[in-house]
C-alpha cells in the first residue's frame, strides 16, 4: 500500500488483453454455466446508455468466493457482452501469486483493504481508496464499464436474500458522486448472484443464477447526489434483483 501510486500508475490504465480474456472467460463461462436473467428492456437500456457513452457501474453482491468468476462469465452473454470489457476490481493479495496473470490481463485493477494492511497509517489508506475512486471514475467519465461488489467482502448469512444498507460500502456511492460532480452522466445495473445453497461450495457450483435489474441513472442538471442516497438506491435494486435470482 505504501507503493499505491505507483501500483495505480501501472494498473490504471488497464492491462487487458482480449486475447487473453475472451478464450478465459469462455471457459470459465461453460464451467459454472451462469444463468443470466436479465429482461429485454434492460438489455436494450443499456445499449442505448453505453451507445450514448454513459458510464455504467454494474454494482453485484458477493456471497461467494465463486463470485468474481460467476460475474464476469455472467456478463459476457452475447447480449450484454460488452459489459465484459469492463473495468473489475479485486483485493490486492491476489496479485501477488500465480494467478497474478488472470487478473492483470483481465483488466483488473487491486483494491488495498485496511484489513490488509492493519498498522497503516489512517491517511495511507484514505489516499489510496481515493486514487482507487479517480481511476473508476475516469473510466466512467470515458464512457466505460465498472464491475464491482457493493459488500467488498464475501456476504454475511444475513444478506443472502436480500442486502442490508449497512452492507453496502461507500465506494459505490463515491464513484457516482465522483462522476456526477464532473458533470458526467452514470448509471448503475443492480445485479445480485445466488448459488441456492452452494455458495461455500469448494468446487465450481453449476448453474448460479445472475439477475440484473432495471438501470439507476443519474444524469441532467442539478446536485450530484450523496454518497448515501446512491447506497440505498444501489441496496434496493439489488435487493429487487436477488428477489428475482431466487425465485
Amino acid at each position: 500500500m505504501s507503493n499505491y501510486e505507483a501500483v495505480y500508475d501501472f494498473y490504471g490504465p488497464g492491462r487487458r488483453r482480449d486475447g487473453f480474456t475472451h478464450p478465459l472467460l469462455a471457459f470459465v463461462g461453460a464451467l459454472y454455466a451462469p444463468e443470466l436473467r436479465i429482461d429485454p428492456q434492460t438489455v436494450a437500456e443499456l445499449h442505448r446508455l453505453h451507445d450514448a457513452g454513459v458510464g455504467i457501474i454494474v454494482a453485484a453482491n458477493h456471497p461467494s468466493k465463486h463470485d468474481p468468476f460467476v460475474l464476469s462469465s455472467g456478463v459476457f452473454d452475447k447480449r450484454v457482452r460488452f459489459l465484459a470489457g469492463g473495468t473489475g476490481l479485486t483485493k490486492d493479495p491476489l496479485f501477488r501469486g500465480p494467478l497474478r496473470p488472470v487478473f492483470e490481463y483481465t483488466g483488473t485493477v487491486p483494491v488495498f483493504r485496511a484489513k490488509n494492511y492493519e498498522g497503516t497509517a489512517r491517511e495511507v489508506h484514505d489516499a489510496a481508496a481515493a486514487r482507487l475512486i479517480g481511476v473508476c471514475v475516469d473510466r466512467l467519465l470515458s464512457g466505460g464499464v465498472v464491475l464491482t461488489f457493493v459488500e467488498g467482502t464475501n456476504s454475511s448469512a444475513d444478506d443472502l436474500r436480500t442486502l442490508r444498507l449497512e452492507s453496502v460500502k461507500k465506494g459505490v456511492g463515491q464513484m457516482v458522486r465522483g462522476v456526477r460532480e464532473k458533470g458526467g452522466r452514470v448509471a448503475v445495473l443492480p445485479v445480485g448472484i445466488v448459488y441456492h445453497g452452494r455458495e461455500h461450495a469448494r468446487t465450481p457450483p453449476r448453474h448460479p443464477a445472475v439477475a440484473a435489474g432495471p438501470p439507476i441513472l443519474w444524469e441532467g442538471p442539478g446536485a450530484a447526489p450523496s454518497i448515501d442516497e446512491v447506497r440505498r438506491a444501489v441496496r434496493d435494486g439489488i435487493g429487487e434483483a436477488l428477489t428475482r435470482a431466487w425465485g
